[in-house]
Parts: C-alpha cells; sequence; structure tokens
C-alpha cells in the first residue's frame, strides 16, 4: 500500500496535467508551435499469469483470452493525452478496465462464482525529443506510473443461496518509469507508432514492461485512426498479494 500523500500527489498531477493539455488544445489555433494529441482507445487485454483473489489466500493462476475479455467486459475507460513544443513534452494515459468471470458448477450441490478483476493504471510523463528526421521522430520517457489491481469474488450455491459474503481484494503503488516512442511516417498518409515503457524498480514491483506497436492511417490533417498490439508484463509481490500478470 502506498502512502496516502504520494498517491494523492500522483492523483493531482495527473488532474493538473489533463487540464493543462486540455487548455492547450484549445491555444493551437494560435500558436503552430504546439502539437496536441487526444487519443481515446480500446484495448481488449487477456491476461495470464498469477494472482492472489481474496486477502490470505494463496496465488491463483489466471488465463484470460482477449475473446474473453471482450465479452465479460463490465466497463472499460482509456484515454492518451500528449502534448509537446519543440522538443519537450508530457504524457498522460489513462486505462481502466473492470472484466468479470463466471463458473457454474457442474452438480447440483456445487457451488458458483463470480470474479471480476478491476486494473486502473496512470501514467504521467515527461518526454524529450531526442532525434527528428525527415520521416522518423524518437522521445525519450521519463515519469510515473500509478497502479491499482483489485478483485472480487461472490459464491452462491446452486439453489441461490449464499455461501459466503463476498469478498473484495485491492492494491495500490506507484512506480518510476522510464523508455522510448517512435512515430515513423509510411508513404503518404501511412503512420507508424511504438512505445517501450520499462520500470518498477525501486518502486512498487519488482519490475514491469509496456510495449505498444500501432498502423494508422492519417485520415485528415488532424486525425489519425490506428490499429495495433498492446502488451505488459509485472510483478509486484507485497505482504501476501500477487500480481504476476
Amino acid at each position: 500500500m502506498i502512502p496516502f500523500a504520494l498517491r494523492s500527489a500522483v492523483v493531482r498531477s495527473a488532474i493538473i496535467l489533463a487540464w493543462l493539455l486540455l487548455s492547450l488544445s484549445g491555444g493551437v489555433r494560435a500558436s503552430d508551435d504546439w502539437t496536441i494529441l487526444v487519443s481515446p482507445y480500446l484495448w481488449f487485454a487477456g491476461a495470464e499469469g498469477d494472482l492472489t483473489p481474496i486477502a490470505d489466500s494463496p496465488p491463483t493462476g489466471i488465463d484470460v483470452s482477449a475473446y474473453d475479455a471482450i465479452r465479460g467486459m463490465e466497463a472499460s475507460s482509456m484515454v492518451l493525452l500528449e502534448a509537446s513544443r519543440r522538443k519537450h513534452g508530457a504524457l498522460l494515459d489513462i486505462f481502466y478496465s473492470d472484466v468479470l468471470q463466471e463458473h457454474q458448477p457442474g452438480s447440483a450441490g456445487g457451488l458458483s462464482w463470480k470474479a471480476s478483476v478491476q486494473e486502473t493504471l496512470v501514467t504521467v510523463a515527461y518526454t524529450y525529443e531526442v532525434y527528428l528526421g525527415p520521416n522518423l521522430v524518437i522521445d525519450a520517457i521519463g515519469g510515473l506510473r500509478y497502479w491499482r489491481i483489485g478483485s472480487k469474488v461472490a459464491f452462491n450455491s446452486a439453489s441461490g443461496s449464499s455461501q459466503a459474503s463476498d469478498t473484495h481484494n485491492a492494491r495500490s503503488w506507484v512506480d518510476p518509469v522510464a523508455g522510448v516512442k517512435a512515430k515513423m511516417r509510411l508513404g503518404y498518409s501511412g503512420v507508424y507508432l511504438a512505445c517501450f515503457l520499462g520500470g518498477g524498480t525501486g518502486g512498487g514491483a519488482d519490475s514491469f514492461y509496456d510495449l505498444t506497436a500501432n498502423v494508422g492511417y492519417q485520415v485528415s490533417s488532424s486525425l489519425v485512426a490506428s490499429l495495433g498490439y498492446r502488451m505488459f508484463d509485472v510483478d509486484y509481490r507485497d505482504d501476501g498479494f500477487v500480481f504476476d500478470v
């Protein structure tokens, strides 16, 4: 569990950065120096690994496919905000998902259960342009990532009567993050975007990495549509809680 003051500072930083980016978007017309990117996105992420769903219980293996994530999605909210001026910039990435899984017993006397996993990731970072070419831009990234991982399990008997009260288990922490992102033009309208982030050393997680690769099409001077692949791996262990996914 991270200290309340640090958690509050990260949340305040995210709110201030979001306000700054949205405020700057209104001033783009007045100055061509600022480049603003507002990217709502959908990420149907499967998951495989170990998670502690109930406090003081051993870790449980989870294996959720991308199709299961689409079918079991209870709620989601994802947006990437970026602002840059000359070589300097700022980035805010907000990701939230709530995925539900259900199990029905094979026998009349068994227990059915519903388990949901909530993931919140908020990344606040400074970006610096290290290379600018005719068709390629490369930025270095440094900042913080806030994680909150929660799980809720509800049990019911085959007859529908409750056999155990709902249980909830959650952890939150902050990790330093560093990485690199690149944008490459492909012909007249094509765009290739890639980003690699890593961290965890000295923070809450033992380690993590986050890899994104997108191919986009320049629909207009102010609109790009893209499709891609994103994967992250995190290993967090604290006081009996495990999230190694």
